[in-house]
């Protein structure tokens, strides 16, 4: 009996051992499959974050490639509106440049010759129908242009009083006032004057009123030929890049030049004339920075106030040429154009009228330098030096015997 209790129990015992490493087991599997489910549900996070992450690295590459390839289209289109604007410009400064060197001077060119065959046409026409006539003499204020007195007794003179020579050149525009040609120089052109409205509308056109850059020589408005000034002004341009209108005006600055041309001739539509030259200046052309000396005053009240003029110009010349005198009855021509020695300077270059009889010779070797003509302030404060002391007035000076120009009138 007892043996069989014990058969039992051990069979009981191996029964729940058996139970218990069943038990075991399966915990140990749950244990297993739990594992391996977190480490599969790991490895699944890993993935889907491993492709998130590879998904926003491609997102980011793709977001970078937009950002360099719009920058790069931005330095293409840059680049190609720069080569646009290059390119406009390049056309602009090659036609500017073309008209400044080849059309501009063309142009000039052609009106200037069309110019001198009418003025020359008319020259040859007023010689035949007068071929015995004498030099016209200059017009006196008792015998004013258009009156009976010259048309009956000067065949070189039409219907208004106006000299032949200039018929041709008035049918085509009645502003003209005269014809200058200075010896030796390409100075050889018409000088016209506008109306006082409008002082400079020749400034930029010819004679024909076609724009052109050099313009054309033009008396000034203060300035008259009809009823002569005693000081008559012509302005031109300095036309440097065609050696043009009053260019070579600016060579009277050597001594040398002016004495192979101290003598030019300006004939107006009334008088011819041959003029000295007295003095040769620059000053400042505006009133900018400091007073301006008047040069083109015209007109003056009396004879003193003209020969304190005549005066202020010899002082200002960079040449003494007191072998041209001057006395209050003269009529003096007064021709400016612009300099480049300070900003809106000018040459401005003085001549005295070649009186009757007169001879038109000059001097030359007696012309001497002016070791210190009087000079606009912003001369002194661009070059240095000081201003001469000077007589005031012209009375005073020719008191202290500092003038040897001036030849009173004699009775």
């Amino acid at each position: 009996m007892s043996t069989k209790n014990n058969h039992i129990d051990k069979k009981k015992t191996n029964s729940t051992k058996i139970n218990k490493d069943k038990t075991v087991d399966g915990e140990q599997e749950a244990i297993t499959e739990a594992e391996e489910s977190t480490e599969t549900e790991e490895s699944t996070e890993t993935e889907e974050s491993t492709k998130i992450e590879e998904s926003n690295e491609t997102e980011q590459l793709t977001t970078n490639d937009s950002k360099f390839s719009l920058s790069q289209k931005r330095k293409i289109n840059l680049y190609k509106a720069l080569r646009i604007v290059c390119l406009i410009g390049f056309i602009i400064f090659t036609a500017l440049f073309i008209n400044e060197v080849f059309i501009g001077p063309y142009r000039v060119k052609q009106s200037v010759e069309h110019t001198k065959e009418l003025y020359n046409a008319a020259n040859i026409t007023a010689s035949i129908s007068a071929p015995f006539a004498t030099a016209t003499p200059a017009i006196s204020e008792d015998e004013l242009p258009g009156s009976e007195k010259n048309i009956l007794n000067d065949p070189n003179r039409d219907e208004k009083g106006r000299l032949l020579q200039f018929k041709e050149l008035l049918s085509k525009n009645e502003d003209v006032k005269g014809w200058i040609t200075i010896p030796d120089s390409n100075i050889d052109y018409v000088v016209m004057q506008s109306d006082k409205e409008d002082p400079e509308y020749y400034l930029t056109r010819d004679m024909f009123g076609e724009t052109i850059k050099a313009g054309s020589l033009f008396l000034d408005y203060k300035s008259s030929v009809e009823t002569p000034t005693q000081n008559m002004v012509i302005h031109g341009h300095n036309m440097t890049s065609s050696d043009n209108m009053f260019h070579y005006l600016i060579y009277y600055k050597e001594l040398d030049y002016y004495k192979k041309r101290p003598v030019f001739t300006f004939d107006t539509i009334y008088a011819t004339g041959q003029w000295k030259i007295f003095a040769v200046f620059i000053t400042n052309g505006t009133s900018t920075k400091e007073p301006l000396f008047n040069y083109t005053k015209a007109s003056f009240e009396d004879s003193s106030a003209f020969l304190n003029f005549v005066y202020q110009l010899r002082i200002r010349s960079m040449y003494n040429m007191d072998t041209v005198d001057i006395n209050e009855n003269d009529q003096i021509l007064t021709l400016s154009t612009c300099s480049y020695e300070v900003k809106n300077y000018r040459t401005v270059i003085v001549a005295r009228k070649v009186r009757e009889g007169e001879d038109i010779s000059v001097d030359v070797d007696s012309i001497s330098i002016n070791p210190n003509p009087l000079q606009p302030g912003t001369y002194y404060y661009r070059f240095g030096g000081e201003a001469p002391e000077l007589e005031a007035t012209f009375e005073e000076a020719l008191a202290d015997g500092k003038i040897n120009w001036y030849s009173p009138l004699t009775n």
